[in-house]
């Protein structure tokens, strides 16, 4: 699609098009879980990690504040599978937990709790 002036416009699915959510910087993992700096509670970087074991990595932190300049060792645990893996590996054993309990919506509580 051009314009009169021959020049490309902007398709439906363009960048241009996007809301603004789409246009904000992605964390390169695409995580949105964020670790605090327990001291200033500024946010905290992963610089480099190390497996140590299939279910335990060993992280490196370090403050995101210049006047803290915080550094920490911190530690990534698997502890159990909610949902057993369709690939295991026989070397990892875990516990099989329970999903946490769905809870009923507002409207779904007993007529006596209403009450209360």
């Amino acid at each position: 699609m051009q314009t009169q002036q021959g020049e490309p416009t902007a398709g439906r699915f363009s960048a241009a098009n996007q809301p603004e959510t789409f246009k904000k910087p992605r964390s390169r993992h695409g995580g949105s879980k964020k670790l605090c700096c327990p001291h200033c509670r500024a946010d905290a970087v992963v610089r480099s990690s190390k497996d140590l074991t299939p279910l335990y990595r060993e992280l490196r932190l370090q403050c995101t504040d210049v006047d803290c300049g915080g550094t920490y060792v911190a530690s990534f645990t698997i502890d159990r599978m909610i949902v057993p893996s369709q690939k295991p590996n026989p070397r990892v054993r875990l516990k099989v937990g329970q999903p946490r309990p769905s809870m009923p919506a507002n409207d779904d509580a007993p007529a006596d709790a209403a009450a209360l």
